[in-house]
């Protein structure tokens, strides 16, 4: 009990709080449209000193309330499976996952050690969940986002924070080098082709709506009518959100029908579930009167797959999601031809991933359905994600969604 006090100070809490404000200021600015990029730097470097200096017991608490500030929206999901009742459990125990990481961090004695913690935090994903990226703190800032841009970022503080004052002058140099941003793979006028002959077909409905038998055949007949209506603007191909049919396409023989005859006159790239012993969360390309089925490589952990040991994730199945089977998934990620160009097909989560930009694709695109979160910081983070990877990779991201989110994101040059 004389060890747990200590975390329970006024000055640890305090600090704590103080940390995981200035580390999650920038979402919250951006969900309300503010973007003010050499504040949001200041506010980043702040970030990583605090997390290099603090005290192990207030970066106990930095940790749980980032965590719980960048994710707290992840029990909303829980409102579809009738299990409200777990929604103020889980956004605790999620905030206490990072709790415990950066407690443990708080442990190593010097910045170096810290800062090479930190660091390795871009691949350290609790459960599979790899949306905690402390280069995220750089997004929309003067500063790349590239893994070694931040590790120079964190080497210039390490020594800032260990060394003298002229070596502490240098080392503010090489932040020089953190500024580079590599040219993009795709020039302005293939982007400008691309958004004349593309028609993104976003979607409103809400989760509880979505899945409901009643609302089936007013759903396909508003996505068949967003079809004709690309079709009428004269587009090469129209792209719907995640599981914008809710059912298993490959069971219907109509729709597909109608879907493959409409793909003569316009590409179709739409989401939708795909069953063949196994269910998987699908793209559905109709093109040339022809169908290819591309299924998700990345599956959201515990939502479509549970990451815990087999005879644990049966009966975390059984107990909460009326005995569901986990959703199967590809083993690696699908290109395809649309418009004269070659995509990366992405679908909701994996849209992230790195396992998704492998290769550098030019363009992705990526589909997913917010609808789950709504309403909530959920797709302001997702955004912010994608323009992390898409300044990565150079890669060029058209996101069609149900719910808030749709945009094209381009990577940011000098």
């Amino acid at each position: 009990m004389r060890f747990l006090s200590g975390y329970f100070t006024t000055s640890a809490i305090s600090l704590g709080f103080l940390s995981a404000l200035s580390a999650s200021a920038f979402i919250y600015l951006y969900r309300f449209g503010f973007v003010f990029p050499y504040f949001q730097a200041l506010l980043g470097l702040l970030s990583l000193l605090f997390w290099l200096k603090l005290p192990k017991t207030a970066l106990f608490w930095s940790g749980l309330l980032t965590g719980i500030f960048w994710f707290w929206w992840i029990g909303l999901s829980f409102r579809y499976y009738d299990l409200t009742w777990m929604i103020p459990l889980v956004i605790p125990a999620v905030g206490l996952v990072y709790g415990v990481l950066f407690g443990a961090v708080g442990l190593l004695p010097h910045p170096a050690l810290r800062a090479v913690a930190i660091g390795v935090m871009e691949y350290i994903h609790p459960f599979g969940f790899d949306w905690f990226r402390p280069a995220l703190l750089f997004v929309h800032t003067p500063f790349g986002e590239r893994l070694w841009q931040f590790w120079v970022i964190l080497a210039v503080l390490t020594i800032v924070l260990s060394c003298k004052h002229k070596a502490r002058f240098l080392a503010l140099l090489g932040l020089f080098f953190a500024l580079y941003r590599p040219p993009q793979h795709l020039s302005p006028a293939q982007l400008a082709d691309l958004r004349q002959n593309l028609f993104l077909a976003p979607t409103r409905l809400p989760q509880d709506l979505k899945w409901s038998p009643r609302y089936r055949g007013l759903i396909i007949q508003n996505n068949l009518a967003k079809i004709k209506q690309a079709i009428h603007a004269g587009k090469k191909a129209v792209i719907l959100p995640e599981s914008a049919f809710p059912l298993y396409l490959n069971r219907d023989m109509e729709l597909t029908r109608t879907l493959l005859d409409l793909s003569a006159k316009i590409t179709i790239l739409t989401g939708a579930l795909f069953y063949d012993r196994n269910p998987y969360n699908s793209a559905y390309l109709f093109q040339n009167k022809k169908m290819r089925v591309m299924h998700k490589v990345v599956p959201v952990p515990f939502g479509e797959a549970s990451p815990l040991p087999l005879w644990m994730s049966r009966w975390i199945n059984t107990l909460f999601f009326d005995g569901a089977k986990d959703y199967a998934s590809a083993k690696s990620p699908s290109d395809f031809s649309m418009a004269g160009y070659t995509w990366r097909n992405a679908i909701c989560y994996e849209a992230t991933s790195d396992r998704l930009f492998a290769g550098n694709p030019r363009l992705m695109a990526a589909m997913s359905n917010n609808a789950w979160f709504t309403p909530s910081t959920q797709s302001t983070l997702q955004r912010l994600l994608l323009q992390l990877q898409a300044d990565r990779h150079g890669t060029v991201i058209f996101h069609v969604t149900n719910g808030p989110g749709t945009d094209v994101i381009v990577p940011r040059e000098k």
